[in-house]
């Protein structure tokens, strides 16, 4: 059962019964919530031929797991169901969630006869990425969508949608567990020697489960007790940066590392994150939450910059928003 691997998603899988499921659901959530497993879950439950819960037996469960249910779709930001290419002409790399062709094979595939279930049932994977043409594609089949077609929206961010979208969607915002909540559920996945203070306050369950399987957790740590080392003065600009150079990560990864510390700095100074053993350095002076934020958005568009200019100066880049640093924490 779901809600026994995931317990923070019972209150979403409990109020969202068959009898009240809304035909447009949008659950917006962080990465690492179960999002995701939480819409096939539903898309399964919807499709059953039983209707108290996906019986795994009958002929509509038995499509659904082997990835054929004639009733059922899906879009991702790059891969879609083999359903949807049975409903269009358009070129398999173009059946994305992001592009305007997914989404109009998706209208096109909702508004067929129902095949093995009495319900149809489309899935719409990163749906943040939709840009405004498709999301305006998708208005029109949410307006006129029947009582047996449903579609989910899966979303990483939040109040990212057109206001006309949110109207005619029922909003389920999935919440972080509490540190305490994380901890439990590591220890019950046999992870007993991990806690979430050694991650970043707002880390996911299903990302910190990824970290420790994929022995990155010593990354975080280093990286954090660096920068933190570096602002209360215990190591200077020059030890920092090589600590940097001799990382094995692009530049753009350790831009990502340096915005989380200041995030994660910027968080606890304004009491939005609980006080973290690993980063002492916010404790003895008052921070500029401003400069902090004024920082976070340049390095921000430092990382766009990089993307259109791949040979900007990695040492160049990196002393200079280290620099900035020192004058905020010193």
């Amino acid at each position: 059962m779901i809600g026994n691997q995931y317990p923070w998603l019972k209150p979403a899988i409990k109020n969202n019964t068959i009898e009240k499921f809304p035909s447009c659901l949008l659950v917006e959530g962080e990465t690492g919530l179960g999002k995701s497993k939480l819409a096939h879950y539903f898309s399964k439950k919807l499709l059953c031929l039983d209707q108290d819960q996906p019986c795994g037996h009958c002929n509509s469960c038995s499509y659904f797991e082997a990835g054929s249910h004639p009733d059922y779709c899906f879009l991702s930001v790059d891969d879609s169901s083999s359903s949807l290419l049975a409903s269009t002409k358009s070129k398999n790399d173009s059946l994305v969630s992001k592009k305007i062709e997914g989404i109009r094979a998706l209208n096109q595939f909702m508004s067929l006869t129902n095949s093995v279930s009495t319900r149809r049932v489309g899935v719409i994977y990163e749906a943040h990425t939709m840009n405004i043409n498709a999301q305006n594609a998708l208005l029109k089949t949410l307006e006129e969508l029947p009582d047996n077609k449903f579609i989910l929206l899966i979303s990483n961010k939040r109040r990212i949608f057109l206001p006309t979208i949110y109207s005619r969607a029922h909003l389920l915002t999935i919440q972080n567990p509490s540190a305490a909540e994380i901890d439990q559920w590591l220890s019950n996945q046999g992870f007993i020697e991990h806690s979430s203070l050694h991650f970043a306050p707002d880390s996911t369950p299903l990302v910190i489960e990824e970290l420790i399987n994929k022995n990155l957790i010593m990354n975080y740590q280093e990286l954090t007790c660096a920068l933190d080392s570096y602002c209360i003065g215990k190591i200077d600009t020059f030890d920092l940066i090589k600590f940097f150079k001799e990382l094995n990560l692009s530049l753009d990864e350790k831009i990502d590392a340096i915005i989380l510390f200041l995030k994660n700095c910027l968080g606890i100074t304004t009491d939005f994150y609980k006080a973290n053993p690993m980063i002492t350095s916010v404790n003895s002076i008052s921070l500029d939450s401003r400069s902090i934020s004024e920082l976070i958005e340049e390095m921000i568009q430092f990382k766009v910059d990089l993307n259109k200019v791949p040979s900007l100066n990695e040492q160049i880049g990196l002393t200079h928003f280290i620099f900035k640093i020192q004058a905020i924490f010193r």
